[in-house]
């Protein structure tokens, strides 16, 4: 059973009274903490379409991304959607992770399980985050998630408000989570 969750990282004023070195939980907001996401959805210089996030990935009992993981920019749209997509095509997916030198690989083992693996472009190529996964549990589970972040901007109301980019629809959570209800449904064939 897999436990996947969102982290938005908090705002930079928010952080400055943080003396901790690392991620921790005190670095992030989740998508269950309402009353803190209002707040932070309406900050001035939030933006919707660059929001820095973690997620976290646990299966079972073993952690594969915790809250102390590396977090990225736009990681549900760009990262996890783009090597969905790129896996259902091909076994095979490799894609960058935020902005940064890093990069999200999956490759298919046997068509039941796949290798998840995050890790540096540069040298020495760290190692982020790595397992062997249940291939059609682990990717419904990410699909679950991705959904459920989605349908949080889009109760928030997030890209209706004056910070989105003009040429962003109002309704492009809306339309994320068609693209992903589109992904279930060919996850399902696998």
């Amino acid at each position: 059973m897999f436990k996947i969750k969102t982290f938005l990282e908090k705002h930079s004023y928010e952080r400055a009274n943080l003396s901790s070195i690392g991620n921790t939980r005190e670095d992030y907001i989740g998508l269950e903490e309402s009353s803190k996401l209002k707040d932070y959805f309406i900050y001035r210089d939030f933006t919707p379409e660059y929001i820095q996030m973690l997620v976290t990935i646990q299966y079972k009992d073993k952690i594969v991304v915790g809250i102390d993981g590396l977090n990225g920019l736009d990681l549900w749209e760009q990262t996890y959607l783009t090597a969905i997509k790129q896996y259902l095509e091909a076994r095979n997916a490799e894609t960058m992770y935020g902005i940064d030198p890093v990069t999200l690989k999956l490759q298919s083992i046997d068509n039941t399980f796949l290798h998840f693996i995050v890790k540096s472009d540069w040298e020495p190529k760290d190692v982020y985050a790595e397992g062997v996964l249940p291939e059609k549990e682990f990717l419904e589970a990410l699909l679950m998630e991705a959904e459920h972040f989605w349908q949080v901007l889009l109760e928030h109301k997030v890209f209706e408000g004056e910070n989105k980019r003009e040429d962003t629809p109002s309704d492009y959570p809306a339309q994320m989570i068609k693209e992903v209800k589109k992904l279930q449904e060919q996850v399902k064939l696998i």
